[in-house]
């Protein structure tokens, strides 16, 4: 088990993965694809990222599965929407990225949503799972904050620990697997959960963008 710790931010942030299958050298961990975590919440909600990296378009699907381990159970089980709207990683809170198959055309949050299709979700205090990816397209991650894509967020009893087992797949061929276990230290000795960047002027005028196409294909749907 080798474990992982990605510099950013001048070296003030840490991404930590621990591989098992697929096991990547220390050298390598600067582009490896796989599986990060971070914390928040006094190292009590753990946030779950995709890195795709050198596997960047070459796999168009993926599946997750995160159990407690023990017997144990996740805390604070949600759906994963706030006022309709995808919660960010980083809450008080379980729950799976909704905006990985949320519309990107919704009038609540356009632009938010990847659209893809989502199979199978399981979102419980037991397993937090679900496999998917977006019709017709490669998944690239270089266009994520970090190149990393938000999947889960894990709100933990204290003493409870978790593992995850990854797998990407281009049409039906694995190309990558990877099994994740929290280390043996305390939570809040995790890289800190990064703020995400504020959008650039591009990123809102494109959003607006979004927005007045979508006001206008309802005033047109109407007439």
């Amino acid at each position: 088990m080798n474990t992982r710790f990605v510099s950013a931010q001048k070296g003030a942030i840490f991404a930590c993965a621990l591989t098992i299958l697929g096991a990547l050298h220390p050298s390598e961990a600067v582009e490896a694809a796989g599986l990060f975590a971070y914390q928040s919440q006094g190292g009590r909600a753990i946030s779950l990222f995709l890195r795709g990296d050198t596997l960047n378009d070459g796999f168009n699907g993926m599946s997750v599965v995160i159990k407690p381990d023990g017997g144990a159970a996740f805390a604070n089980v949600n759906p994963g929407l706030t006022a309709g709207v995808p919660r960010q990683a980083g809450q008080a809170f379980t729950y799976r990225n909704r905006a990985l198959d949320f519309d990107p055309l919704d009038p609540e949050a356009p632009g938010v949503g990847k659209g893809w299709t989502i199979l199978s979700p399981i979102n419980s205090a037991s397993e937090i799972s679900f496999a998917g990816g977006p019709l017709g397209k490669q998944i690239n991650t270089a266009t994520e904050p970090r190149s990393e894509l938000f999947l889960a967020n894990l709100y933990l009893i204290p003493g409870t620990t978790f593992s995850a087992q990854l797998t990407l797949v281009n049409g039906v061929d694995t190309v990558f697997t990877q099994g994740f276990s929290l280390p043996l230290i305390p939570l809040t000795e995790l890289p800190p959960l990064p703020e995400v960047p504020e959008p650039s002027s591009a990123a809102l005028l494109v959003t607006a963008g979004l927005a007045a196409v979508v006001a206008q294909r309802h005033r047109m749907s109407r007439v």
